[in-house]
């Protein structure tokens, strides 16, 4: 199997980070999607072992570590701001029973099921990644069409495809304080790059692409809130 009928050249991934203009064109959607695969266990590495020596310190899967540590933090903080308040939810009852789920025995060693559990949290990463890709990639194509631009379903996801080059920096989340700012700069990077490409492949003006891509999530926003609203007035008078 030719690996170049699955991945664009490195030169031309590294191009597209640039924002160079001629990137965007000569690759298919099948090398955007193996791309796509290949940056997002790239990225999802740190986090697999750092996950899977959290998970095999507290001896147990990862779901249950995370949640143990969230609810942790969780009681902390709402302590801390509390003052006294009654709060309605029992946070240390809360904090107690991740404890004693976590702390529960297992049939497999600890390390082995924190192994595999952070192994179903890496091939997660590709799996996640890909969904964005496309079910966003529908949403703002819908507004490309809205606004003027004309380009084909598989040229546009070949070419936004390499939005997820600059996403290989949110693999240093794990990392205190650097992490959040690598999650941050690729991510607004990502952005950057989705906007150019589909300005290029779809012919549409910077200000009019980037509208397309920016605009889909409070539409969707403003559509969930006008249907819950909807299904809230008809449902009052049956509550009431």
């Amino acid at each position: 199997m030719n690996w170049r009928h699955w991945l664009p050249s490195p030169q031309q991934m590294s191009n597209a980070a640039q924002l160079r203009s001629k990137a965007y064109r000569d690759s298919t959607m099948q090398q955007s999607m193996g791309m796509i695969v290949i940056l997002a266990l790239i990225a999802g590495l740190l986090p697999f072992v750092v996950h899977w020596f959290v998970a095999a310190s507290a001896g147990t899967v990862l779901p249950l570590t995370m949640a143990a540590r969230s609810a942790a933090k969780t009681q902390e903080m709402f302590l801390g701001l509390s003052a006294g308040f009654p709060w309605p939810l029992n946070l240390t009852a809360v904090g107690d029973l991740y404890q004693t789920l976590a702390g529960l025995d297992q049939p497999l060693p600890g390390w082995l099921a924190a192994g595999l559990s952070a192994l179903g949290e890496w091939l997660n990463w590709p799996l996640s990644w890909l969904s964005l890709w496309i079910v966003y990639g529908g949403l703002v194509m819908v507004v490309n069409k809205a606004l003027g631009g004309h380009t084909t379903l598989q040229h546009f996801y070949a070419a936004t495809g390499f939005a997820a080059v600059p996403l290989l920096l949110t693999g240093l989340s794990p990392i205190p304080c650097l992490g959040a700012l690598a999650v941050i700069s690729g991510i607004g990077w990502s952005l950057a790059v989705y906007i150019r490409a589909n300005a290029e492949i779809t012919g549409l003006d910077l200000p009019r692409a980037a509208a397309a891509v920016l605009l889909p999530p409070p539409i969707l926003g403003m559509l969930i809130l006008f249907t819950v609203g909807i299904i809230s007035a008809l449902l009052a008078p049956w509550i009431l």
